[in-house]
């Protein structure tokens, strides 16, 4: 999956623990009817042994380029974890969860076996990168693409649970305000709950991408989807 992403050719943002580009890009597509919104980040690739989660963002990259997507400001980060991806492991070259490692208010030192938040919050660099492009791009909304639970987590203000909805509706997942167990330190904790900001986690279903590549494509298309302010 790391070749897919050199091959889009973008922009290096920044590197890995052990020295792997981490690759980005700002997208500014024509937007529909001239309706306005905040930037959306778009991440995959925070866990390596999710490489599904990078495929459906790729896919999305290359619609978006051909046209196919309609969309508005983007920022887009297919593969935040490339050490781990490297591997085929969840962690990154540390063995730290990168999502346990964002600065949210219940980030915890205490964790399940293979869960471990680093050493404090955003200890990483991985975590870092995205918190400067949080900032630097003013993002206003965020789809962290994982696996395996198949539905649409949501996390933030009323606005979340809407955009889950219709997300939702377009692939057939169900759309959760709770995933069913705690999350320290996770993204959605960080933006959705301390910082007030829409924040979907697109569960994929577990297997190859080939198997839901659709539904993925569908969900995402409709995530990025010129809409009112999510």
């Amino acid at each position: 999956m790391l070749a897919e992403v050199r091959e889009l050719g973008l922009e290096e943002w920044g590197r890995s623990g052990e020295g792997r580009t981490i690759f980005g890009v700002a997208l500014t597509p024509t937007l529909s009817r001239g309706r306005e919104r905040g930037k959306i980040l778009i991440v995959g690739g925070v866990h390596g042994d999710e490489p599904s989660s990078v495929e459906a963002v790729v896919g999305l990259v290359r619609r978006l380029r051909a046209g196919e997507t309609p969309a508005g400001d983007l920022v887009v980060v297919p593969a935040l974890n490339p050490d781990g991806l490297a591997r085929g492991l969840k962690n990154n070259a540390r063995d730290v969860d990168l999502n346990r490692n964002f600065g949210a208010r219940n980030w915890s030192a205490a964790h399940a076996p293979g869960y471990f938040p680093g050493a404090a919050p955003l200890s990483e660099p991985e975590t870092r990168l995205l918190a400067e492009l949080v900032d630097t791009h003013g993002v206003q909304g965020v789809v962290a693409v994982h696996a395996p639970f198949a539905c649409v987590n949501y996390d933030g203000p009323a606005a979340a649970a809407i955009w889950a909805e219709d997300v939702a509706r377009a692939c057939g997942w169900p759309a959760r305000g709770d995933i069913g167990y705690p999350t320290p330190g996770s993204l959605g904790s960080w933006l959705g709950v301390d910082r007030g900001l829409p924040v979907l986690t697109l569960e994929l279903p577990p297997g190859p991408h080939a198997a839901f590549g659709r539904q993925a494509a569908e969900a995402l298309d409709e995530a990025v989807r010129p809409r009112g302010p999510v």
